[in-house]
């Protein structure tokens, strides 16, 4: 985290006036958006954008026309000064996850999360967990996942048999790659991981357990976080170890293993995080990225700090 400080005090020492905001976690996003819509830019522009509506997947009744023009969850860590701008495409289509704002028109989270663009060949660039990792699917499993997630989170229902089938479907396959001939299923590996840690479901441990362990950093950083939904003391024993593990996982991949270790509760597991603190590292590699990405503001802690706070 305090290189993120580091580069913020450096715009400041240099005169560079720069927006940066720390990113919401999808999670977040969905808790508290009102609206998941898909939607047609029909005129955008840097300080608001216009949508046709084409598809509301909830209740709430929405215009056919509606605009765009605030965030909701635009947490600044520098700012410019100057009006935040969208970054959306005319006559290109997107899913949006959208919050009714006070002067009756509506708002995105930030200026880089809460809408998904799917492209001609309706291919979906998706979120699952944050805006810093993507997986683009098709677009019957993005509506298909996405649909099931926003009916639980909204209206505690969602079709669990099918969810379950598509989930153990592809988390009983090797866990794939980048290479051309494996991407495809990397996708669909990395959505179900997600699905099922946004559902609260836990597959058979065994499942998990390969992907956790695997070449893959996404697919370690999913299982890692999926691990979070279980309370046996097999997941527990994978989470902690990981801790151990100088080798095979990043600072960033501990941070996800002590917060899924907070998320579960079991006191005896975190006094041991506790007491394994001082040997964790106080280097935090966060999302990585270009230092010039608004996103930069994005809070994410070392293990050490992260095994600092497990109590809060």
């Amino acid at each position: 985290m305090k290189y993120v400080f580091f580069f913020l005090f450096l715009l400041q020492l240099v005169g560079v006036k720069a927006d940066t905001w720390d990113e919401p976690w999808q999670k977040e996003i969905i808790e508290q958006s009102d609206y998941f819509v898909l939607g047609k830019v029909i005129k955008s522009s840097d300080e608001s954008v216009k949508i046709h509506v084409l598809h509301n997947f909830g209740y709430p009744q929405l215009d056919v026309n509606i605009e765009i023009d605030d965030f909701f969850l635009l947490k600044l860590t520098s700012s410019s000064g100057q009006p935040k701008k969208f970054q959306l495409k005319n006559n290109e289509m997107y899913y949006f996850f959208l919050k009714k704002n006070e002067k009756g028109n509506y708002s995105l989270p930030t200026p880089t999360s809460g809408f998904a663009h799917l492209d001609e060949d309706q291919m979906v660039s998706a979120t699952y967990s944050h805006s810093y990792h993507k997986a683009v699917l098709p677009q019957e499993i993005y509506e298909f996942t996405y649909t099931n997630i926003w009916n639980f989170y909204k209206y505690d229902r969602f079709d669990k048999r099918q969810i379950n089938d598509f989930v153990d479907y592809y988390l009983s396959q090797t866990p794939a790659g980048f290479e051309d001939d494996e991407i495809e299923i990397f996708n669909h590996q990395y959505a179900a991981m997600q699905t099922a840690y946004l559902l609260g479901l836990s597959p058979k441990l065994e499942l998990v357990e390969k992907f956790v362990v695997c070449e893959n950093f996404y697919s370690r950083v999913s299982g890692l976080q999926l691990l979070s939904n279980y309370t046996s003391k097999g997941a527990k024993n994978i989470l902690y170890e990981s801790l151990l593990n100088d080798e095979l996982y990043t600072n960033f991949e501990k941070v996800i293993a002590i917060w899924s270790l907070k998320k579960i509760g079991d006191k005896n597991y975190i006094q041991r995080v506790v007491e394994l603190k001082d040997q964790l590292s106080n280097e935090t590699t966060g999302f990585g990225g270009n230092a010039m990405d608004p996103r930069v503001g994005t809070l994410f802690p070392s293990p050490m700090e992260a095994a600092e706070k497990i109590y809060l």
